[in-house]
């Protein structure tokens, strides 16, 4: 049995939050919520049953994608497959601004992976975090649709990806021609394309019109994935596609 595992988050590394905030709300229609125990340095932007983590906490001098989470459930089913996949890994509690999560590092070499995390505490927020969206975002976004992440080695990322997920792969070619693998765990898609920086290329974003998304972002719907400007966030790229 492979244990399901859920796009958790993705997390974005600013140096300051309140100019961050400010600009994912214009420039994108994204709301983003101070977290009430370090409102000026930590916030989210909460999409359903999952968010983006924004946060000035360590110094920076720019915006980066710094990492991404899987959820999972049971720690003894992770742990019997995790061993059984040949992982090595570190398995201890994070300690985060408002409250406290399990912490599972995977020892893969160079491939970027994921963090596999469970929140444990307060009980009471535990039980069903992240939490459901309740306020729609200005541009429409509802679900982190997709995690773009560069590998220095594809192969060896497939047989990593696919040792924790499942073995579940889909191979095409991205937008600009390069080969490019997609798996589908249990909520969203984590794609795998050769680079030269390992690392979160880019996000995707689900939304349930691109017509209105690109009224309320600037840009031009595309067959699949419309992708804002690069030069007007920093450098970031992030994609919207239609569900």
């Amino acid at each position: 049995m492979v244990v399901p595992l859920y796009l958790d988050h993705a997390s974005l590394s600013v140096p300051d939050l309140r100019q961050a905030s400010e600009q994912l709300g214009s420039r994108l229609g994204l709301r983003s919520t101070p977290t009430s125990t370090d409102p000026g340095r930590h916030g989210r932007v909460y999409l359903d049953r999952a968010y983006l983590e924004v946060s000035a906490r360590e110094p920076t001098d720019r915006w980066t994608f710094s990492l991404f989470f899987l959820r999972f459930g049971d720690p003894a089913y992770l742990i019997d497959q995790l061993e059984s996949g040949g992982f090595s890994y570190r398995f201890g509690e994070y300690l985060g601004v408002d409250g406290r999560w399990d912490d599972v590092e995977l020892d893969t070499g160079d491939v970027p992976f994921p963090i596999l995390v469970r929140r444990t505490h307060p009980r009471k927020i535990a039980r069903n975090w992240p939490p459901a969206l309740e306020t729609p975002h200005r541009c429409g976004a509802i679900t982190l649709e997709e995690v773009h992440v560069a590998v220095p080695d594809l192969e060896a990322a497939v047989d990593a990806y696919g040792r924790l997920l499942g073995g579940q792969v889909s191979v095409g070619i991205d937008d600009i021609g390069a080969r490019q693998a997609t798996f589908a765990p249990a909520s969203g898609r984590i794609v795998l394309s050769k680079g030269p920086r390992p690392g979160i290329a880019a996000i995707v974003l689900g939304v349930p019109s691109m017509a209105e998304t690109a009224e309320v972002v600037g840009i031009r719907p595309a067959a699949r994935v419309s992708w804002s400007d690069p030069a007007a966030l920093h450098g970031l790229r992030i994609g919207f596609t239609e569900l």
